[in-house]
């Protein structure tokens, strides 16, 4: 069934006008924070449906995102049917700062890039140090590591299916896009709380992603 779009805000008249996109929240016991995270993308104009996906929570983070008016999916195949419209990916934590990650729409809106990856300062742990030079030597270089937070277009997405797992899902779509010809572009963009650190499964994982994209998508523009 395709989104209802109805009930988007009207933009106010004295506000930037900003290019339109759907929000896309990855959660798991976020219950402490998220509702602020909603209910700041929500408040914005640009914004047409925040989407939480939520996997394997303990607490009480279903409802509260629920409650806050977010659109729950179950699966990932599900934001297929939001297309034609960028998908944001923000950090349940980013809270009233949410337009901060406006800086990723940009270059995806405007057609300057298919995917739009946000890096931050500081050396991360040693999954993100793997994902950072592992990504460099297949032509990926940015100055600092990968927050989790990005941009894609519609069609960069759905290109990208299926996705490498878990810690290794965005290195994997990088390398994807990249084999395929379409623009990555790194973008300065701080995480809005400290990123956990992702153990000796998430450096197998990055690695796997590493090694083991094959299928080179075909990108439809």
């Amino acid at each position: 069934m395709d989104p209802d779009f109805s009930s988007a805000h009207e933009a106010d008249p004295t506000s930037i006008p900003a290019p339109e996109a759907a929000v896309v929240i990855r959660a798991r016991n976020d219950a402490a924070r998220i509702a602020l995270t909603v209910l700041a993308a929500r408040a914005l104009p640009a914004i047409r449906a925040v989407l939480v996906l939520e996997a394997g929570s303990t607490d009480s983070t279903r409802r509260v995102a629920a409650d806050s008016g977010a659109v729950l999916l179950h699966d990932e195949a599900e934001l297929a049917g939001y297309a034609p419209l960028p998908l944001l990916f923000v950090d349940a934590g980013r809270g009233p700062a949410v337009e901060e990650a406006f800086v990723l729409l940009a270059p995806v809106a405007a057609g300057a890039a298919d995917a739009a990856v946000a890096v931050g300062t500081g050396r991360g742990d040693a999954a993100a140090r793997r994902e950072q030079r592992g990504l460099a030597r297949a032509g990926f270089t940015a100055a600092g590591v990968l927050t989790g937070e990005f941009c894609v277009s519609s069609a960069a997405f759905a290109a990208t299916r299926p996705p490498a797992g878990g810690a290794g899902a965005l290195t994997g779509m990088i390398i994807d896009l990249m084999r395929a010809g379409p623009k990555v572009v790194p973008v300065a963009l701080e995480a809005p709380r400290a990123q956990p650190g992702r153990g000796l499964r998430g450096r197998r994982e990055v690695s796997r992603a590493l090694r083991g994209r094959r299928t080179v998508p075909v990108i439809d523009r």
